[in-house]
């Protein structure tokens, strides 16, 4: 049963310990930037706000993001540019309207970040724009060479100032839904304790998708079976759409094995690294979309034309070197 409905957060501890209670008229799950940026809206109408994350604050894919966020900052962009050039890349299944949102929203989006102390790259007082796979022209805001991390830098202050409840080392199992609001199921991913919170409202933020092939490489330190952000969808009978059009990073790192699985940030590509097959030669435009470019790589291995690695994994070179012959020495 559900207890003491108006109680506070502040039994969060006795939740742990098994008992139940209703600890939020809002649980907002993820605390990467849309789950800090759901927060934030939610806090300034409502009293009792709780964001739970699996791990650390800062270990949201937002934070290691590298590259950058996208806007219609230049002179000659425009958000419509970046709303049919956003189409194009999702090969014309997008949701229309939730593009328009997107692209109508990045430059106020920009403006509400640099209020929240964000700073963006600049030369001579303008924007430090790049460019990057399927867009017309360049639209990438970037913080150095760790913007993910800068971004998520003043959220995490914006949050922790407020009075938004943050748990950490938390992570949803299950959810529920009643007439009253959500019962959703916990685990703290540290001492593998469980427990049962209420909320009115639920919101769902952590990320995309762990396909079950991925699983078994990653070091998820004992959370690997954790449902993701879909499946913890699907429990409320949400409709999955367009599941073919999940992205991959189409650059990661197969050898050397020390830097295996982390990615070879984009703006690589941008700069001029060329994508080689076993027999030195471009097969493909490296600035296409990321799917496409997926595609490209993976029928280079399936046809042979791959490096193969002492432990069987397959890929082809990033050819990093002609960054230099394109910017000079040293870039």
């Amino acid at each position: 049963m559900i207890t003491n409905y108006n109680s506070p957060a502040d039994n969060f501890s006795q939740v742990m310990e098994g008992s139940y209670q209703a600890v939020a008229d809002i649980i907002v799950v993820g605390s990467g930037g849309a789950g800090c940026a759901a927060a934030l809206e939610a806090v300034k109408s409502i009293d009792r706000v709780l964001l739970l994350t699996r791990g650390d604050f800062m270990a949201s894919k937002t934070a290691r993001a590298q590259g950058g966020i996208q806007a219609a900052v230049h002179q000659d962009d425009t958000p419509e540019q970046h709303f049919q050039d956003t189409l194009k890349a999702g090969e014309y299944s997008n949701d229309e309207s939730l593009v328009r949102v997107l692209t109508e929203n990045a430059l106020p989006t920009i403006t509400w970040l640099e209020g929240l102390g964000v700073v963006f790259d600049r030369e001579d007082g303008q924007y430090r724009i790049q460019n990057a796979a399927g867009l017309s022209m360049p639209r990438v805001l970037s913080c150095g060479d760790e913007s993910g991390n800068r971004i998520m830098s003043p959220l995490q202050q914006a949050v922790e100032a407020s009075s938004i409840d943050v748990r950490e080392h938390v992570a949803v199992t299950s959810l529920q839904q009643q007439e009253d609001g959500f019962i959703v199921s916990i685990q703290n991913t540290r001492s593998g304790d469980n427990g049962y919170l209420h909320a009115r409202a639920l919101i769902i933020a952590a990320g995309g998708s762990v396909p079950e092939e991925k699983r078994a490489g990653l070091r998820f330190s004992g959370i690997g079976d954790i449902p993701d952000s879909l499946q913890l969808a699907g429990m409320l009978g949400a409709d999955i759409v367009a599941p073919d059009l999940v992205q991959y990073h189409p650059t990661g790192v197969v050898l050397p094995a020390e830097l295996r699985r982390r990615p070879a940030p984009e703006v690589l590509r941008t700069a001029g690294a060329e994508l080689l097959n076993a027999e030195m030669k471009p097969f493909t435009n490296p600035l296409q979309t990321r799917k496409k470019l997926c595609n490209a790589i993976v029928k280079e291995c399936q046809e042979g034309r791959c490096v193969e690695t002492d432990d069987g994994r397959r890929g082809v070179w990033l050819n990093t070197p002609s960054i230099d012959r394109h910017h000079g020495h040293g870039y």
